[in-house]
């Protein structure tokens, strides 16, 4: 009987030795808890870095694309748009705005040539900050016979005649434009530029903190119709 009871005293945890045990593993899990949150925070952190990167990338080629096979930038719009800002729509890098003259094409991507001139009629694209995201208005030259590009109107205004806007990225702090005239001196004017210098800034916010991304790049001009 008394090894009996001796086993039997052997057996099963004392509530100390369970308080212990559970105040350990709360502890060892709360560590990995934690541990497994700021893995999940970097990594969706550096994700935003990358695709912001990626979307830096694309604006940039898109719009120095559309710089060099253009007839360059405009002060002004001369298309008219009846969804523009009172005013109409101003180069300007206080506004984020900027006009770019692009040669009106067919469907075989070829030039529609104004007879009048000898050159081809020419569409504008006015990029323009909303909010955050940097919107593209495309204006059509209603003289262009088969032109490829379609006017567009803000997002509440649109239909099937006249699509949205274009977003082309979001999270954008700012989009600036420095303009340098064929002396490589600054101009305020867009007619006398020839070279322009594009700087990028992104931000977002992820779990209450901000991320960003610079860019930037010059563009040559290279067409004058």
């Amino acid at each position: 009987m008394s090894s009996s009871k001796k086993l039997s005293k052997s057996r099963g945890f004392t509530v100390v030795e369970l308080v212990v045990g559970i105040t350990i593993g709360s502890v060892l899990f709360l560590a990995f808890m934690v541990a497994m949150t700021n893995y999940f925070v970097l990594i969706t952190k550096n994700n935003a870095a990358i695709d912001m990167a990626a979307n830096s990338q694309n604006l940039l080629r898109a719009t120095v694309e559309a710089l060099r096979v253009g007839d360059g930038v405009r002060q002004t719009n001369t298309i008219a748009d009846a969804n523009a800002p009172s005013g109409g729509w101003n180069t300007s890098n206080t506004s984020f705005v900027i006009v770019i003259a692009t040669p009106a094409l067919n469907s075989a991507r070829n030039y529609i040539i104004d007879p009048g001139t000898g050159s081809p009629f020419m569409n504008e694209l006015v990029y323009y900050k909303s909010d955050t995201s940097l919107m593209e208005r495309r204006l059509a030259n209603s003289g262009a016979s088969g032109n490829l590009l379609v006017t567009s109107c803000p997002a509440s205004s649109s239909s099937s005649s006249c699509p949205p806007d274009k977003v082309l990225a979001d999270y954008v702090q700012s989009m600036t434009f420095t303009l340098y005239d064929q002396d490589n001196n600054l101009t305020a004017d867009p007619t006398l530029a020839r070279l322009i210098k594009i700087d990028l800034s992104l931000q977002r916010t992820v779990f209450g903190s901000a991320v960003s991304l610079n860019n930037s790049i010059q563009v040559t001009l290279r067409n004058r119709f």
